[in-house]
């Protein structure tokens, strides 16, 4: 198994390193039995043209040292633009889970203040009963009051 992980282009095509050509090279040389040639191309999902590109680069020295050196030092490997659009893409998800979790905390206190609202708005539906003074109150209401007061 070859350890080495496979990239993608910019349009979505896959992009092996210079690294895995090498190890699938090596491993290819080492496949004597039969079938382990197609049994290595379909464990990768490749073409047998583009196994046998490598090795033939392989065998006009396209891989040797200086080569993997030039090819990990290369522009095309992943794009500025692209890491500057993921930073950028990074600090806006940062700001909006910020902001998510300050809307969180917004709800949570609006929905204690509503229950606080409320219960005084209860509290003060039965305390009106018991602002009107006893001489005032109809019969029915001095008899809620006396009850409510406890005192019947």
């Amino acid at each position: 198994m070859i350890d080495v992980e496979i990239g993608r282009t910019a349009g979505g095509h896959r992009r092996f390193p210079i690294a895995f050509r090498i190890e699938f090279v090596k491993q290819w040389h080492q496949a004597h039995e039969r079938g382990a040639k197609v049994r290595l191309l379909r464990q990768y999902n490749l073409h047998r043209a583009t196994a046998m590109r490598w090795i033939d680069a392989d065998r006009q020295g396209e891989f040797t040292v200086a080569t993997v050196a030039a090819a990990e030092r290369a522009p095309t490997r992943v794009a500025s633009r692209d890491r500057a659009t993921i930073a950028r893409q990074n600090v806006r998800i940062a700001e909006l889970e910020k902001k998510v979790a300050q809307s969180e905390a917004v709800v949570e206190i609006l929905g204690k203040a509503y229950e606080l609202l409320e219960e005084i708005t209860q509290s003060e539906q039965t305390d009106t009963e018991a602002l009107i003074p006893p001489a005032l109150m109809s019969a029915d209401e001095y008899t809620r009051w006396l009850r409510s007061s406890k005192l019947s």
